[in-house]
């Protein structure tokens, strides 16, 4: 777990963020707390002295000061522990090649033994000469034994660690590439499963299809209930997307209120298909505030879509699906937006 206070002091350390936030500045939003949460519970000393540094040039920290603290020590961080153990699995690999190699050694001593036996025994005649040799041949036979079942059991011992370190490596890439609050990707594991899907591609996503989701006035959802009901809206949008797009479909959350999905094989038509079910789904969500039996006024969603064309990076697409999304807001939201052709072929005429 990377937090162990418990709620006592949980809630302590939120009495204590909150005037913070007031007399630095920034949004009071998941990433707003989390830096202030590691700083004042001092579980991140890399981050407490960046902060510290960036008040003493200003008082006034902006929202991108936030968020760029988040990403640099608190989001990043279980990439260090990734790395860490890739060394000690590294370390484990080296070992392993040693004990090969001293298996080897041994294995040639022993087979240099047994000729030396195998010679000396065309020239005994007599039974001393015998009973010697095979005394040697005994102490030979006995130390590669020896040798073996040593060897074999540090093998397994360090097999063990391997098994081991790989099901941490798997768990702690995971949690690096999933958002902590929807389970959904976050933007570096989505951008990492679209890289994947492009490559058995042949590197191309022509004929696959983009959305970019946003929820509508989720600002005033916060201030009207706050941003613990705002995370469960979140969350259910999380949700909605997930449950209408199919297995092979990549989705994530790109960051805030914003959600991305990426489409193999849907061109633009069944790519706004999709986007329309996802729209008109959540506008049916009725969300339940706390343990409260009051249900809120409905909550809405807007989505640009992009078909991908030849030639066209992700990030391309993204910035026409977004494009896209825009002139929803500019339609009055709650709607859904196909990226014009031409526009990508302007946009890729630009980029060349």
């Amino acid at each position: 777990m990377r937090y162990q206070e418990s709620a006592t002091s949980s809630a302590e350390l939120l009495r204590l963020i909150l005037p913070r936030v007031a007399r630095h500045g920034g949004s009071y939003v998941p990433t707003t707390y989390a830096v202030w949460y590691e700083y004042l519970a001092g579980v991140n000393p890399k981050l407490a002295a960046a902060l510290e540094a960036r008040l003493k040039e200003s008082e006034k920290l902006l929202q991108a000061d936030y968020e760029q603290l988040y990403a640099k020590y608190i989001d990043t961080r279980d990439l260090g522990a990734l790395e860490q153990y890739q060394t000690g699995l590294g370390e484990l690999l080296r070992r392993l090649a040693e004990l090969a190699a001293s298996s080897g050694e041994g294995a040639a001593q022993y087979a240099q033994a047994l000729a030396d036996c195998e010679q000396e025994l065309r020239s005994t005649e007599d039974a001393e000469g015998l009973s010697r040799l095979v005394q040697s041949m005994l102490k030979s036979t006995t130390a590669v034994r020896e040798t073996t079942e040593a060897l074999q059991q540090e093998v397994a011992a360090t097999r063990e660690e391997v098994q081991q370190l790989r099901g941490q490596m798997g768990a702690l890439q995971n949690l690096a590439q999933t958002d902590s609050l929807t389970r959904l990707r976050n933007r570096r594991g989505f951008e990492q499963s679209v890289a994947e899907c492009a490559q058995g591609r042949d590197g191309a996503l022509s004929g696959c299809s983009l959305m970019i989701a946003d929820i509508d006035h989720f600002k005033k959802v916060n201030d009207t209930y706050g941003h613990l009901f705002g995370d469960q809206v979140i969350c259910a949008a999380a949700q909605v997307l997930q449950s209408n797009v199919k297995g092979r479909d990549i989705t994530g959350r790109w960051g805030g209120e914003e959600f991305v999905a990426f489409l193999p094989e849907t061109g633009g038509a069944g790519a706004m298909a999709v986007a329309e079910q996802i729209r008109h789904a959540f506008s049916k969500v009725r969300i339940r505030r706390g343990g409260k039996h009051e249900l809120t006024d409905a909550v809405t969603i807007s989505i640009g879509v992009a078909e991908v064309i030849a030639g066209e990076t992700l990030e391309q697409a993204v910035g026409r699906a977004d494009a896209a999304l825009y002139q929803c807001k500019e339609s009055g939201r709650n709607c859904v937006r196909l990226a014009a052709a031409a526009a990508s072929a302007e946009l890729l005429a630009a980029a060349s």
